[in-house]
């Protein structure tokens, strides 16, 4: 078993399911199977991968965590319990109807974020992100926010730069990386 003191949180995050895209202007279907390869491997690597519990990249990454046999942990809004999409081990509320919390506490429960293509929602954690100074690496080639970002300081401070990967492989070598690089300073 590992050591609970060890054993890293890394968010995934990107768009949600197809059913919240107009037509036509949905992911592609890469960006879902690339999320399922980065659950996938964070799993293998003892980590628990968090998310945003519902469908799309939250889904996707959740079911390659637990084909691998790890720990998923999904944070939804709102106070009815049992939304969460049927690959979530832990399911936390927000509490909060309110559009955003669910964003927040993704997170801020995470150590480090990696991050495909995605929306406003994926703005938002990727600015939260820059805010708490936690590491991020965006998977180019996936569109949305996480490749317009990639390799980008949000502001002028440059508190932190959004790291960039090419394949699912070399974003989980680069924010474990990153993690243990900023717990050692």
């Amino acid at each position: 078993m590992t050591d609970p003191q060890s054993k890293l949180q890394i968010a995934v995050i990107g768009p949600a399911g197809l059913e919240e895209y107009p037509r036509g202007n949905s992911p592609k279907e890469s960006v879902y199977k690339t999320a399922e390869r980065v659950g996938f491997l964070l799993a293998k690597k003892g980590v628990t991968v968090v998310t945003g519990g519902k469908g799309g990249v939250m889904e996707s990454a959740a079911r390659g965590a637990r084909r691998a046999g790890g720990l998923t942990a999904g944070i939804v809004s709102g106070a009815k319990r049992f939304v969460s999409n049927r690959f979530m081990d832990v399911e936390f509320l927000t509490g909060s109807e309110s559009p955003g919390l669910d964003e927040l506490f993704v997170v801020l429960a995470s150590d480090g974020i990696i991050s495909l293509g995605g929306g406003a929602g994926t703005l938002e954690e990727l600015s939260v992100a820059y805010r708490n100074k936690k590491p991020v690496v965006a998977i180019n080639g996936t569109g949305g926010w996480s490749e317009r970002l990639s390799g980008e300081y949000l502001d002028e401070r440059k508190t932190m730069k959004i790291e960039i990967a090419k394949d699912a492989e070399e974003a989980v070598g680069k924010i474990i990386l990153l993690i243990r690089n900023k717990n050692i300073k």
